[in-house]
């Protein structure tokens, strides 16, 4: 299992780089005495690998060719070269590698260097957050490969370099002779044209990681983004690995890596040259639109009130149906597979299905219906041809889901023509289609209530069906885009095209569609809503959020660039996307949804444990606190730690006394002892049914101090509101659980992984390596003793809870000690002692705190199919583990 510990925060800096650097025509790439110019046109290299044991990431093999030459760094950037090119008082500017820096600081370094010499810069945004010097986001972040710039090497362009000119592990700085630290740059024993290929540092590359293809892309610049997690590609080995744990092939770390991930063994080197003919993955990589979400979801949530809203529209550029699931961040994007053309999209009131036809409104002729359900991976759908159905709706009516739709949605100016028509009913039951009937001559499209007392249609002339009545409004001129309340107001929106009547109620004269014109159920005029300057409306439509409009704004090109938010109460908009030709929006709300909290609570910040750009930390810790807060007056035992009790503890298999009692795991990955005491002193040790905490002993662990954890507590803002209102201890929010459920979270996959028995990790890998991936240290004594003081404040604070701690050394692969090392990250075998047997003396000094050793320095019974990796268990050796824990717990005395 992978596990990230990235640095994100809330400090926004405005970084503007409005302009790219000077183009100089006189420029060579080859003049820069630090940089080798690569022949690479007409060669190709190989990306991944077929190998059986290598990670998932790597495989398959995947070619790649090259049509230009392309410089890189005969060494990774110095810390004095960072300094120069950033313009950053750094410590220490030597020549070792610049380390623990994300890689939107590598980019700044690129574009620095590049505005230094007069080039034209690769990568260009419009702000940066920064926290602790590091930059670890950017708005409109665009990398522009035919720049003529300094930029990051591609991960082939770096594969390449790597396999012709120097990628010599057992030459390199490594874990038999670095001493645990980086060296300066080309200091090693290689003899190699390019310096610490291997080795020394891990270096950023360009690209987001995607999956390999078996397959041959020619200039190839990685996938085309990030996915869910917002991975990227380092290359090339550090300072501790042993020379047989570096591979060529390999594209990431221990952890996960994000573009806001940092750390002190991760630094890069500098390309240089223009890839005019780039490739990534085809039109079936994951998403292709060019849509950008604008709004948050936390911006649209003080709108509707939930996060648990989804947005579908057509991308006219692409002809596909794009999804975005605020539920999951504003920049959840997925395009479900689509049948015939989509036009006037309609999401079912309960969110799971979605409707559409296939002709554009205005245009006679046969529309064919087809409804799918909300699931990328879901590629079944439901056809109905049997009759015409133009811009189909939903309608719920007595508990019974129906279809209704116009027979015809051309021109509806001839009585003759539009009466020819019906408007039909159509009943859409357990996934099949009911028989149609009737419901009144006429073709209304524009919405019924579900009374069916008013329907209404445009498209030329304004109708309305009124009872038994069918009448014209707006003095018979030209109105489109109709739409009705859902609610009981049942006012009537539409678009005009400046006609007289629209110009005497809003007292001037306009362009078509300059205008939203709302009437009331009578027809009467009572409001008019301004595009904003330089656009007009199009694709309106009520949502079912009281006085909230959809709709899309045209440019003064016109191109469909916006969806938008309209408020009637008081005329804002609200930018939901941007993009080229973005058609047919429909937002959907989930019905009966929690509102925001009451004034008196901070909406932008209650039960929020997650933002659009939580590192993989807190989108664990969003899953643990959901469980918290549905869970907490049940919680009789507590589970915490690291990645190692977040996969090796199983809840479900721990016993319980009562009915409404469960066990629970709140591990995540990468947490400390700091986070540890923080979570179990102010949320687990109160909770009025606990019994037993289990923790994670981490021992090797213990090299590290509060780093994780206070980028955890300060990346998002529902902590810091817990600790200024103490926790909840006094007063808990009479809806804490809905509030903090309606915030976003990780998508359905995602999030299950996270959720799976009550928070155990459900890990499909299984295996430790021939070779164990090692990241060992030497025995801090300072910051043992750091880990040590949070341990014991934890276990006393217990104490007067009458709670039983439980420590836990989860075991590890037996060939760490082979290595001569208790783990993962150390310490030696010797110095281990000392930190076991201060465990020792501590549960002897200590009357509620007891000790699992599952590891027994390497010597346990856990076979290798029991692991997922190297240090962590998978369900077959969770389940083993957490059976021998239950043996234990029910052995130890629990206070009265």
């Amino acid at each position: 299992m992978k596990i990230l510990l990235a640095i994100f925060l809330i400090l926004l800096a405005a970084c503007s780089e409005s302009s790219s650097g000077k183009s100089s025509a006189d420029s060579s790439e080859d003049s820069q005495s630090d940089m080798l110019l690569i022949s690479s046109t007409g060669k190709k290299t190989t990306l991944g690998t077929n190998e059986e044991s290598a990670p998932f990431a790597a495989k398959p093999a995947m070619q790649v060719t090259f049509d230009y030459d392309f410089s890189i760094g005969i060494h990774e950037v110095t810390r004095a070269e960072f300094a120069e090119w950033t313009g950053r008082d750094i410590e220490d500017k030597n020549s070792r590698p610049m380390t623990n820096i994300t890689f939107y600081d590598a980019i700044l370094a690129a574009n620095g260097r590049s505005k230094a010499e007069g080039l034209d810069t690769a990568y260009s945004y419009s702000d940066a957050v920064f926290y602790e010097g590091s930059c670890i986001s950017m708005d409109e972040y665009l990398f522009t490969a035919t720049a003529n710039g300094y930029r990051l090497p591609t991960e082939a362009e770096w594969t390449y370099a790597a396999e012709n000119f120097g990628f010599t592990p057992e030459k390199s700085w490594n874990s038999t002779n670095a001493e645990n630290s980086l060296h300066s740059v080309c200091t090693s024993n290689s003899s190699t044209t390019l310096c610490d290929m291997a080795g020394n540092a891990l270096e950023w590359v360009n690209d987001w990681l995607g999956i390999f293809e078996d397959t041959t892309f020619a200039n190839f610049v990685g996938a085309p983004n990030g996915g869910s997690l917002d991975e990227r590609v380092v290359k090339g080995g550090y300072f501790r690995n042993a020379p047989e744990n570096m591979h060529i092939y390999s594209r990431g770390d221990v952890y996960t890596v994000t573009s806001s991930s940092k750390a002190d063994y991760v630094g890069f080197r500098l390309a240089l040259g223009p890839i005019l003919n780039k490739s990534s993955f085809d039109a079936e990589s994951p998403f292709t639109s060019g849509a950008t979400a604008i709004a948050s979801s936390q911006e649209l949530k003080l709108k509707v009130g939930t996060t648990q809203s989804r947005l579908a529209f057509r991308d006219d550029e692409i002809g596909k149906i794009v999804v975005i699931e605020y539920a999951n961040g504003s920049s959840s994007f997925y395009e479900p597979k689509k049948r015939g053309e989509p036009y006037h999209l309609s999401i079912s009131p309960n969110g799971q299905w979605i409707l559409y036809t296939t002709r554009p409104e205005g245009i006679s002729g046969f529309d064919t219906l087809y409804v799918q359900p909300f699931n990328a991976a879901d590629t079944t759908y439901y056809r109905y041809a049997e009759t015409s159905a133009a811009e189909p709706r939903w309608l719920v009516q007595n508990r019974d889901t129906l279809l209704y739709f116009a027979t015809d949605g051309g021109d509806n100016t001839s009585d003759a023509s539009f009466f020819s028509g019906k408007t039909v009913a159509l009943p859409f039951q357990n996934k099949e289609f009911g028989a149609e009937y009737p419901l009144f001559d006429g073709s209304y499209h524009g919405g019924m209530s579900e009374d069916q007392s008013i329907a209404v249609t445009g498209s030329k002339l304004l109708r309305a069906h009124l009872g038994d009545q069918d009448t014209i409004w707006y003095n018979g001129e030209q109105a489109c885009n109709v739409s009705l309340a859902p609610d009981s107001t049942k006012r009537v929106l539409f678009l005009d095209f400046g006609g007289e009547s629209g110009q005497e109620f809003v007292g001037k004269s306009y362009d078509p569609h300059e205008y939203i014109l709302i009437a009331d159920s009578t027809g009467k005029l009572i409001q008019a809503i301004p595009a904003p300057s330089g656009y007009t409306f199009d694709h309106t439509e009520w949502t079912s959020e009281p006085d909230l409009i959809l709709a899309t704004l045209v440019n003064s090109e016109g191109r469909h660039s916006k969806i938008v938010l309209v408020d009637a109460q008081d005329s804002s908009v609200l930018t939901l996307v941007e993009g080229t030709e973005l058609w047919h929006p429909s937002l959907w709300v989930m019905p009966n949804h929690n509102r925001l909290p009451p004034e008196e609570y901070a909406a932008e910040s209650l039960g929020v444990y997650m933002t659009e750009k939580s590192s993989l930390s807190s989108r664990i810790m969003k899953v643990k606190m959901d469980l918290f807060w549905s869970h907490r007056n049940y919680a009789q035992i507590a589970i915490t730690g690291s990645s190692r009790s977040f996969s090796g503890v199983d809840p479900t298999l721990l016993t319980t006394s009562g009915s409404n009692s469960v066990a629970l795991n709140y591990s995540y990955s990468g947490q400390d002892m700091a986070a540890t005491e923080y979570f179990v002193s102010n949320y687990y040790l109160p909770l009025e049914k606990l019994k037993t905490l289990v923790i994670a002993l981490d021992i090797d662990r213990w090299i590290y101090t509060d780093d994780g954890f206070s980028t955890l507590r300060a990346e998002v803002p529902g902590y810091l509101y817990d600790e200024h209102n103490n926790f909840w201890h006094d007063k808990i929010p009479s809806k804490m659980k809905l509030y903090v459920l309606d915030n976003i979270a990780p998508d359905p996959n995602e999030y299950n992984t996270y959720a799976y028995n009550y928070g155990l990790y459900y890990s499909q890998s299984s295996g430790y390596n021939e070779t164990p991936e090692m990241a060992a240290a030497d025995y801090d004594k300072e910051k043992a003793a750091y880990n040590q003081e949070k341990l014991e404040a934890i276990i006393d604070l217990a104490k007067t809870y009458d709670v039983n701690v439980v420590g836990i050394l989860f075991p590890q692969s037996p060939l760490y000690r082979e290595k001569g090392v208790w783990g993962r990250y150390g310490p030696s075998l010797e110095d281990s002692e000392i930190l076991l047997q201060y465990l020792d003396s501590l549960a002897e000094a200590k009357s509620n705190f007891y000790i699992l050793d599952e590891h027994k320095n390497g010597l346990h019974d856990y076979a290798s199919e029991e692991f997922s990796d190297d240090d962590h268990l998978n369900l077959v050796g969770a389940e083993k583990l957490s059976k021998r824990l239950d043996s234990l717990l029910q052995e130890i005395p629990q206070a009265e």
